[in-house]
């Protein structure tokens, strides 16, 4: 028979793991997406064509979601419909609070014998509490038909 002074107590382990749970959910609601995650996120939409996702992760000042949309559709479904590449995101660096640098290893015409490895850097800077690829910073060369 259990006595009136254990009644209603819990036991350590159970309060230890609550809070565990607890802390796990609070992180998840507040962290944030890094850079680095961005930038292979953007990589593997580019990589793909997923239009919606490209043109949700591009920073273009004074152009419209719906010319940026027209014009990555153009780009990865037209112009490059058949570029194929490789990547490796190696990190990145942040050189503010809003903007960073990811660092990729690219192969260019992954499908023809030639194709070497280069290294070249996304800018990315924080919208909203998100980060995008300024593709106007980005190089011509990184993909040939960048929106512009």
């Amino acid at each position: 028979m259990r006595s009136m002074k254990q009644s209603g107590r819990i036991s350590p382990v159970a309060l230890g793991s609550l809070f565990c749970v607890l802390c796990v959910v609070v992180l998840m609601l507040f962290s944030r997406e890094s850079a680095a995650s961005a930038g292979a996120r953007f990589m593997e939409a580019l990589q793909h064509h997923d239009v919606d996702t490209l043109t949700q992760m591009t920073k273009m000042d004074g152009a419209s979601e719906a010319d940026i949309h027209k014009q990555w559709d153009f780009a990865v479904n037209n112009a490059e419909k058949y570029y194929a590449f490789g990547y490796k995101v190696e990190g990145a660096s942040q050189s503010g609070k809003d903007n960073a640098s990811v660092k990729i290893s690219m192969i260019r015409d992954i499908d023809h014998p030639g194709s070497y490895e280069e290294q070249t850097e996304l800018p990315m800077v924080k919208v909203n509490g998100d980060w995008k690829v300024d593709v106007r910073a980005t190089s011509r060369d990184f993909f040939n038909c960048l929106p512009r």
